[in-house]
């Protein structure tokens, strides 16, 4: 009897690794991040890059929001989205008075943690120059304006 017992759990348990896929994870519905741009002009949704003001950022540049459909292929979505990678935890403000108070929209998210993210509109992507105003650092505070330049 215990034999049974054993079989059939053992018979289940491989029945339900198998048919719940736990190998494969789900790619599909979640907004994904190309980690270089390279990768991002493989994938075919990169947008822009952008050449930063300061020495703390060390890469930026604009992507459209994508996910992987249910056969594993790129499906762009609507929307813009700015990927600055930094050497610090930084936030970015839209105005001073913004970065002042410490009010940011976003933080460090994104691959290993290490991107900044920004949504950006129409037309702040039709511009050669973004201007936005980083807060954190060691001493966390307003540390003053950061220009993006488009590359051309």
């Amino acid at each position: 009897m215990n034999k049974k017992i054993q079989i059939v759990l053992t018979s289940v348990s491989l029945l339900s690794m198998i048919g719940c896929d736990f190998d494969v994870p789900d790619r599909t519905k979640i907004t994904q991040i190309s980690e270089t741009i390279e990768e991002s002009k493989a994938n075919g949704v990169f947008l822009a890059e952008y050449r930063p003001n300061r020495e703390l950022i060390k890469k930026a540049w604009a992507e459209i929001h994508w996910v992987y459909d249910t056969l594993g292929n790129i499906k762009k979505q609507r929307g813009h989205e700015l990927y600055i990678e930094a050497k610090d935890s930084i936030g970015l403000s839209d105005s001073w008075s913004e970065c002042e108070q410490g009010d940011t929209s976003n933080g460090n998210v994104g691959v290993k943690g290490k991107y900044l993210t920004y949504e950006l509109t129409e037309e702040e992507l039709s511009k050669d120059t973004l201007i936005y105003y980083i807060y954190g650092g060691k001493k966390r505070k307003c540390m003053g304006e950061l220009l993006l330049i488009k590359k051309k």
